[in-house]
């Protein structure tokens, strides 16, 4: 039996499970995450653990990124400080045997007007697309149309899609979780970890001008993880005509600015505690969250 069977027997045991996923995908640790769910795939062994494996990061591609390029350089507008960048699959989409499910990609690029994003850290970005009530930039959106595709998550995506044990019922108080169950939710997060993959690698071949951050996650797709890329520290100011005035941030009084609080993200643990910080975390109560369409591009 794979340990994960009795990890999930109970919702508090998968909950704390997803949580220290979710600190490695906060925290940038895609490294060792990605280590983490290759032991546990090559563990479970099923047909679908080793169809994960063989869409390996370095099959899975971001087309458009050039064209991204050009339109933040050309933008005539107040300066692209801020990006989001989310992959989802289509509503009304079919379920008829055979059917293939390409992702599509939903793409947001943003001046520092609604957020500060070339003042802003990770935790401050991820703080604010977790946020019940939604970013500050939720809606804000420049009117730019860049259109970018997300290449080689169609098998993966597919196969969860049509999957038969999605949803994990515990009425009864079972001992240990169905294989099919474990290996449905480590399925979905290594198709969060081939998407990250690759907006961390094309970030770090071709850079955004100016430094601009991606924030990427998923919209109402399993597990919802949600990462920066892209990131440099510091402030990146953003680049204006040297002939323009000031920015209209800079002539507003203090009283219009309004800042939030964002909880620290703390270090993320090792591979060798990974097991360890999930035997040891605590029940934690999930409140009610807007879809992630809401909290990252305020639509939906």
């Amino acid at each position: 039996m794979h340990e994960l069977q009795t990890q999930f027997a109970t919702q508090e045991g998968e909950d704390a499970w997803n949580a220290v996923m979710h600190e490695h995908f906060h925290s940038g640790q895609l490294g060792e995450a990605q280590a983490y769910l290759v032991s546990q795939l090559e563990t479970l062994g099923t047909e679908l653990a080793t169809r994960c494996l063989i869409d390996d990061p370095d099959r899975v591609s971001i087309t458009g990124w050039y064209e991204l390029i050009e339109a933040i350089e050309l933008h005539e507008g107040e300066p692209i400080t801020g990006v989001t960048l989310a992959i989802a699959n289509e509503a009304d989409r079919a379920f008829e045997k055979g059917q293939v499910h390409y992702p599509y990609m939903l793409l947001g690029l943003y001046s520092d007007e609604p957020f500060a994003f070339s003042c802003a850290d990770s935790a401050a970005m991820i703080g604010q697309a977790l946020d019940e009530e939604g970013p500050a930039w939720a809606g804000y959106d420049e009117d730019i149309e860049v259109f970018l595709e997300c290449e080689g998550l169609s098998a993966i995506n597919t196969a969860l899609v049509h999957h038969k044990e999605r949803h994990f019922f515990r009425d009864d108080a079972p001992e240990h979780a169905p294989a099919r169950y474990v290996e449905y939710v480590l399925a979905c997060w290594w198709r969060a970890l081939l998407f990250h993959r690759a907006v961390e690698k094309i970030c770090a071949q071709k850079p955004l001008p100016h430094n601009v951050p991606v924030l990427a996650g998923m919209v109402d797709m399993k597990p919802e993880a949600v990462a920066v890329h892209g990131f440099v520290e510091g402030a990146r100011p953003a680049v204006r005509d040297e002939n323009e005035g000031p920015q209209m941030a800079e002539m507003l009084p203090s009283s219009m600015i309004t800042r939030r609080e964002v909880a620290e993200v703390k270090e993320p643990p090792t591979g060798v505690d990974l097991r360890r910080r999930v035997a040891e975390s605590a029940e934690v109560e999930q409140p009610a969250k807007k879809s992630l369409m809401a909290r990252i591009f305020g639509r939906g």
